[in-house]
């Protein structure tokens, strides 16, 4: 699957996890890392769906037309379908609850 990150940030934070956990916190950090590799070595988009530790789901409101993918504690990844099925944008890394 192609991962377009939205930002340089996000993109630099996963080619370097030591600024990833500079930035998020060491958990977070490698969680980030470890969960875009993940999403690399499905096939396309709905396969994402197929594994439950991602805890994939679609968010509401303001946020509709985002999903959400399960990092660490309160920490998620807010992710949304590229152009195609085989593409996915990361889009941030989100306190859930912004504590």
């Amino acid at each position: 699957m192609e991962v377009i990150f939205r930002t340089r940030q996000l993109r630099l934070n996963y080619e370097d996890g030591n600024r990833a956990a500079r930035q998020w916190g060491e958990p977070v950090g490698r969680r980030y890392v470890f969960r875009i590799n993940q999403i690399l070595d499905v096939e396309d988009f709905y396969q994402l769906y197929n594994i439950p530790s991602l805890r994939l789901h679609r968010l509401r409101g303001e946020r509709w037309g985002e999903l959400s993918i399960y990092l660490t504690g309160r920490w998620r990844l807010i992710v949304t379908m590229g152009d195609t099925e085989r593409s996915i944008i990361i889009e941030e890394v989100s306190n859930h609850y912004d504590d």
